[in-house]
């Protein structure tokens, strides 16, 4: 998912995953709950850093914990774990669960997506090798957290959650993969041609 400058068409790739999303939810799970859950981390989340990134929002001095954390991998997706995953069964032990999990599950999404989508002229961006890992990294503890969720609890609540999840990791996977296909296809000549015939010391 890179930066759309055409609004159009950002809109138009949304509003897919706001049908897909409803059509996973119609199919799998009727609970409006679910549904929520998946717009916020899936679709809000991602929107805002992108937004972020085109209004270049990351200058403001507010936002740069985000930046931070964005720069540290294990740490995101220990974040990710706990806030979008775990406290979806802790926080039925508090009052207003609902609400104290979708506030976590929001303040998890943007810390996941940060890695992957973060990008503002201050910084280097993460190589694709490690977006590339972070995103398997997660997207693996993503599904084997639901599996076993699945396997304790005998429930499949959450089932539309995990789809419509892995539905979106594919996507991004497949756009990094592209984006990291096309940074690789223009070459230095000078430095190629280097390796197999020295360079002229003039």
């Amino acid at each position: 998912m890179k930066v759309y400058k055409n609004s159009i068409l950002t809109l138009l790739l949304y509003s897919l995953f706001i049908i897909t999303a409803l059509a996973i939810h119609h199919l799998l799970s009727s609970t409006p709950f679910q549904y929520v859950r998946s717009t916020i981390c899936f679709g809000l989340a991602p929107a805002f850093i992108l937004y972020a990134n085109h209004k270049q929002l990351w200058f403001r001095s507010s936002l740069r914990w985000i930046i931070k954390l964005s720069r540290r991998p294990l740490l995101s997706s220990t974040f990710f774990v706990m806030s979008v995953l775990v406290s979806f069964d802790l926080t039925f032990h508090f009052p207003l669960h609902e609400y104290v999990h979708l506030f976590l599950l929001g303040f998890g999404s943007f810390i996941y997506w940060a890695p992957l989508l973060l990008q503002c002229s201050f910084i280097k961006l993460q190589n694709y090798m490690r977006r590339f890992l972070y995103l398997m990294l997660t997207s693996i503890l993503f599904v084997l957290y639901h599996e076993a969720s699945f396997y304790f609890r005998e429930g499949t609540d959450t089932e539309a959650f995990l789809y419509t999840g892995v539905m979106i990791m594919i996507i991004q996977l497949f756009s990094l993969i592209i984006e990291w296909a096309e940074s690789e296809r223009d070459t230095d000549p000078v430095n190629v041609k280097g390796y197999f015939k020295s360079v002229s010391k003039n």
